[in-house]
């Protein structure tokens, strides 16, 4: 099992500020506080979604070049902690910038003076340290036979408005070597961010022409760790679309034949692939995408958008969904107006449904069937229906659109503006952008940061999550 952390933006700014006030004042002074997280379980990682900060009273610190606190301070931290039903965090700065290790003292108080009260939330101690430059480390106190012993996180995520800030512990998860094969890509966009793009989980749910294609960047770039989704296997149909596939494939599954590909044609000296040949809302699927720190949508099916609805707000994972539309004119048997796009799904950004991806109507007919009854869909209006005309080159120009909008997450500048929404027309070669938010009433911003305790209600689970 992986241990990661994962802060709310929201979360990440209160901790920050607080922690940092006074070394941006020009002293090294240290600080802390306490917060409070929810799990978020994969099949091999488990997540601290951290997403409230309990900042101390002026009389609950001392602050003396060091910090301490009192009892009464810690004591109301783990009250609200076991009201909320949430586990322990507990966070402080050290003057030194990226991954900090603990001193005695640190341990000290993380061990022996935290983490037995923090037990009352019948969840372990998370311990975080934030650097100077802002980037945490953090780790799990684990009970063992002769008291607590640490097990330090692989990464901190925090998935933002314009960017995904991402600290990484280099013992644990060291960077990819570099290589003459990625000298062009490092050339490109830099040694710094060629480590993050080397060390993060990519998962791709929906192999089809455009997800296969996603699939080949991800291998082209450098990725490390992908996690392949689909249920479908190759038909003959496929064949004008779907890259790499030949009349031999036909009959295999699309996951596999993707994961052949990408171990040919990767560029990272260690790749690890798991190819899931089902579908995204069974148990064992649901559980390899929380593993993921980024999650690409290629799929037309309601279920499936609405399950990635739920992970990237329950579960702090980025969602990049994408989709193409080509309305041919059939009485003049050629193309109408064929239009794609890209977006970015997060806790910040409009979700799927609300976007008009999909609607709660749609994920029912398909649980039930009704989406693959043909005297059933003829009956539907146009918008209703499942179109899936498409072209080769149409996946390939919306595969590019998502791929670049992903590494813009990871890459960009802080002074670049945000782009979570493009929909590209291609009759006039017009792209348009913008940010827009979800509906009122909407469900989905409440459930920010929840982790484990929501999830989709027809996936049935052979025993409680």
């Amino acid at each position: 099992m992986r241990y990661e952390a994962a802060f709310t933006h929201e979360a990440c700014v209160t901790a920050s500020d607080h922690l940092l006030q006074h070394f941006g004042q020009g002293t090294r002074q240290e600080d802390l506080c306490f917060g409070l997280w929810r799990p978020s379980t994969g099949q091999r990682r488990l997540t601290a979604l951290i997403y409230q900060i309990i900042l101390p009273k002026p009389e609950e610190r001392s602050l003396h070049g060091n910090t301490s606190f009192n009892p009464e301070y810690l004591g109301r931290a783990v009250a609200e902690a076991r009201k909320q039903k949430a586990g322990l965090a507990f966070m402080h700065s050290h003057p030194n910038p990226g991954w900090q290790p603990l001193s005695y003292a640190d341990r000290v108080a993380e061990r022996d003076v935290i983490a037995y009260p923090a037990g009352a939330t019948r969840l372990r101690l998370v311990g975080l340290t934030v650097g100077t430059d802002g980037n945490w480390s953090a780790r799990f106190w684990l009970p063992t036979d002769t008291g607590m012993w640490e097990q330090w996180y692989d990464k901190v995520r925090t998935p933002g408005p314009k960017s995904y800030g991402l600290s990484f512990n280099d013992e644990a998860l060291p960077p990819q070597p570099r290589r003459e094969i990625l000298k062009r890509t490092y050339d490109s966009w830099g040694e710094k961010n060629q480590n993050a793009i080397s060390r993060i989980h990519v998962g791709i749910v929906g192999l089809g022409s455009v997800g296969t294609i996603v699939a080949e960047a991800m291998a082209r770039i450098g990725v490390g760790q992908v996690t392949l989704i689909d249920p479908d296997r190759v038909k003959l149909h496929n064949l004008d679309r779907l890259m790499y596939a030949t009349v031999d494939d036909v009959g295999s599954f699309k996951v596999h034949l993707a994961e052949t590909k990408m171990r040919q044609n990767a560029t990272a000296q260690r790749i690890e692939i798991a190819a899931v040949p089902t579908s995204i809302h069974e148990p064992t699927a649901y559980r390899q995408a929380l593993d993921c720190d980024v999650l690409f949508c290629c799929v037309d099916r309601p279920v499936a958008r609405d399950v990635l609805n739920y992970i990237a707000y329950c579960h702090l994972i980025p969602v990049f969904e994408c989709g193409i539309d080509v309305i041919p004119n059939r009485d003049q048997d050629g193309l109408f107006a064929p239009h794609w796009r890209a977006h970015l799904i997060t806790p910040h950004h409009q979700c799927l449904r609300c976007n008009g991806q999909y609607n709660t109507s749609q994920v029912g007919m398909e649980l039930d069937g009704s989406l693959d009854t043909p005297t059933y869909v003829q009956n539907l209006d146009l918008e209703a229906r499942q179109r899936n005309q498409n072209v080769f080159p149409f996946s390939l120009a919306v595969a590019g659109m998502t791929v670049n909008q992903m590494l813009r997450y990871l890459v960009t500048p802080g002074w670049w503006p945000a782009t979570p929404q493009e929909h590209y027309q291609y009759m006039t070669g017009e792209v348009e952008v913008n940010d827009g938010r979800c509906h009122a009433g909407c469900p989905f911003p409440g459930r920010e940061a929840r982790g484990d305790e929501v999830f989709p209600p027809y996936i049935r689970w052979e025993r409680d999550p």
